[in-house]
C-alpha cells in the first residue's frame, strides 16, 4: 500500500509540472508538483531503503523530463492557444468626415470613454468627464489624431 501511494504522489506531481508548463499560468501548480514529487521521493527513501530511493528518484526524473517533452514536441499544447487573430483597425479621425461642432449618436456609454457613431462609421470619443448614456446625441467639441472629444448636447 506504502509503494502505491507513493507512486500516486509521484504520478500526480508530474501530472501537474506538465499541466503547469503547458497550460496553467501562475506557477502554483508546478510548485506543488515539485512538492509532491519530493514528498514521494523522501517517502520511499525512508520506507525502502536507499536503493529504491535512488532508483525512484532517478525514474522520477527521466519520467518527468521525458513527460516534458514529449508534451512540447507532441505540440499538444496548441489546443489550449488561440487560433484566432485581431484584424480589426482603429479609425483615424482623419479618415472622418467630421468637424468640430458637428452632432454625433454616442453608440456605447461615454463613461468618459466610448464609441460614437459618424455616419456608417465608429470612432473612439472622450468627454470631459460627464458621463453620456448611449443613444445620446454629443457635440464634437476637438478632434485629436486617434479620438474625439465631444459633450452632451444641451
Amino acid at each position: 500500500m506504502t509503494i502505491t501511494l507513493i507512486i500516486i504522489l509521484i504520478v500526480f506531481g508530474i501530472v501537474l509540472l506538465v499541466l503547469e508548463i503547458l497550460v496553467l499560468p501562475g506557477l502554483i501548480a508546478g510548485i506543488i508538483g515539485v512538492i509532491l514529487m519530493l514528498a514521494g521521493i523522501l517517502w520511499m527513501y525512508n520506507s525502502q531503503g536507499d536503493t529504491a530511493g535512488h532508483i525512484t528518484l532517478g525514474l522520477t526524473t527521466a519520467i518527468s523530463a521525458a513527460s516534458v517533452i514529449y508534451a512540447l514536441r507532441s505540440r499538444a499544447w496548441e489546443r489550449f492557444g488561440l487560433k484566432q487573430s485581431l484584424d480589426g483597425k482603429s479609425v483615424s479621425t482623419s479618415d472622418l468626415k467630421v468637424a468640430e461642432g458637428d452632432e454625433v449618436i454616442a453608440l456605447s456609454a461615454l463613461r468618459p470613454m466610448g464609441t460614437v457613431l459618424i455616419g456608417d462609421q465608429k470612432a473612439e470619443a472622450q468627454t470631459n468627464g460627464e458621463l453620456v448614456p448611449a443613444g445620446t446625441t454629443v457635440i464634437v467639441v476637438k478632434i485629436l489624431p486617434n479620438k474625439l472629444i465631444v459633450k452632451p448636447k444641451t
